[in-house]
């Protein structure tokens, strides 16, 4: 929101904000809610398939910690409700903090969903702007557009069931073909949280004549249980590293 008020709205923001503040700090406990839910990533592109396995935890207003996993390696990620995510590799006792263009806790399904993301799937946080609504048989589909122009992505569709759950997602480039192609099923509802149980996505971007799908088998979905990993810390001993450093030694043991 911008203000274009005279100088008394001015003045007068710091009050509000105080306000705000003290209503943060004084809001009750109960008012805070609990996420949890493993995924297997099965990832095929050119022939080959990796897994990757991760429960994640996330706080509502708080942090979103993740446990990963791919075949003997593990490592915990936690990220701030700043932005900010950091790593660490028990194995070595180390920690790195990352770009926070390389990870977004919205990129993570479990986070855009606590976070109301369901009802545009994320694109109005991303710079796209509602510009259409239809019906297309049972499904009412819905065009976005990017808020600036010259982007690759030239406009999207999410598609969404009799229930309102979004079922299908596209982005489209500026040929009209599409770069990734998104499709959500198996929805389950606890707690009054409503979130898909089976994601599989196809990407064509920077394929030629290629495709890379990923599909995310996601079970033991958690509402208002918290656990252990919701406040998830990493070691204060922990060495601080970073990527330009060697990451095989970050990740494999010391000797």
């Amino acid at each position: 929101m911008s203000f274009t008020f005279n100088r008394a709205v001015v003045t007068g923001r710091p009050f509000f904000i105080l306000l705000a503040l003290l209503f943060a700090v004084s809001a009750p406990s109960y008012a805070q809610r609990f996420f949890h839910v493993d995924v297997e990533s099965k990832v095929v592109h050119k022939g080959s398939m990796k897994v990757v396995n991760k429960d994640l935890y996330y706080s509502k207003g708080g942090n979103l910690n993740i446990l990963w996993r791919a075949g003997e390696y593990s490592f915990y990620s936690t990220t701030s409700r700043f932005g900010f995510t950091n790593c660490y590799y028990p194995a070595s006792n180390q920690s790195m903090e990352l770009d926070p263009k390389m990870f977004k806790a919205q990129d993570e399904l479990l986070y855009l969903f606590a976070e109301g993301g369901i009802e545009d799937m994320g694109l109005n946080r991303a710079g796209f702007l509602l510009k259409s609504t239809k019906k297309d048989g049972d499904y009412t589909v819905r065009r976005y557009e990017p808020r600036s122009s010259g982007s690759m992505c030239a406009w999207a569709e999410v598609a969404y069931d009799k229930e309102f759950r979004p079922v299908f997602v596209a982005y489209y480039n500026r040929k009209g073909k599409i770069i990734t192609k998104t499709y959500l099923s198996n929805y389950r509802t606890e707690k009054g949280f409503t979130f898909p149980m089976r994601v599989t996505e196809i990407s064509y971007f920077m394929e030629k004549n290629d495709s890379t799908v990923t599909l995310d088998l996601y079970k033991n979905l958690e509402v208002d249980v918290q656990r252990e990993l919701h406040s998830y810390r990493i070691p204060a001993g922990a060495e601080a590293t970073s990527l330009k450093d060697n990451l095989q030694s970050i990740i494999k043991p010391k000797e």
